[in-house]
């Protein structure tokens, strides 16, 4: 098993959850995301929780790591075990209409196949009834500093794959943080890529 699922990860995330500095500069990035996400949201790849605690009220966490999922349920949290698969992002058990937004920060270069592992997360986002779909991604330097990162998404990738759109979503906003531009990806490790899909039938 991969130690991303294991005891040695989940101590990571813990410790770079509760390092002051960094939970500092870790807020310029959830603000980021929490200013579109709308209502009940569903936090897929919700590691250490740190989005997850200030999101709407009724929202909700999946995660693979089994460790991270205790440790958050002890914590008071609303956490769900995720399956781990290859192939696909697997939303489980979540009702239809429970959550109008969906989270995906730093998961989806994981995949091998990210392109048909989106195309299936937006059309399970559809019939589940959730209107909008947030994708973060590392930039250029962040995707090469983890050996576990298997695809890399950029604006270009997502064109080539035929993602601009699908199952009734429509990419309306994409962005850079920090600085609006994709070359900083190659100088800066903590770059990354923004991208929200709006329902649009």
């Amino acid at each position: 098993m991969q130690d991303e699922f294991g005891e040695r990860y989940a101590a990571a995330q813990f410790a770079r959850r509760e390092n002051p500095l960094r939970r500092r500069i870790k807020q310029f990035y959830l603000d980021r995301i929490l200013a579109h996400a709308v209502g009940p949201t569903l936090d897929v790849g919700c590691g250490a929780g740190q989005l997850l605690e200030q999101l709407p009220a009724g929202s909700m966490g999946l995660e693979v790591n089994p460790v991270l999922v205790a440790e958050l349920a002890a914590r008071g949290t609303r956490v769900s075990q995720a399956a781990a698969n290859p192939d696909r992002i697997d939303l489980g058990e979540c009702a239809n209409g429970a959550f109008r937004t969906l989270v995906l920060s730093h998961v989806l270069e994981h995949f091998e196949h990210a392109g048909q592992v989106l195309a299936a997360l937006l059309q399970d986002c559809a019939e589940r009834g959730i209107e909008r779909v947030i994708v973060v991604v590392p930039g250029k330097v962040g995707y090469d500093s983890d050996s576990t990162h298997k695809t890399f998404v950029t604006l270009d990738y997502i064109e080539r794959e035929n993602l601009n759109s699908g199952a009734g979503f429509k990419l309306l906003h994409q962005s850079y943080f920090p600085g609006n531009f994709k070359a900083v990806g190659r100088l800066f490790v903590y770059h990354e890529l923004m991208l929200v899909y709006d329902r649009v039938e």
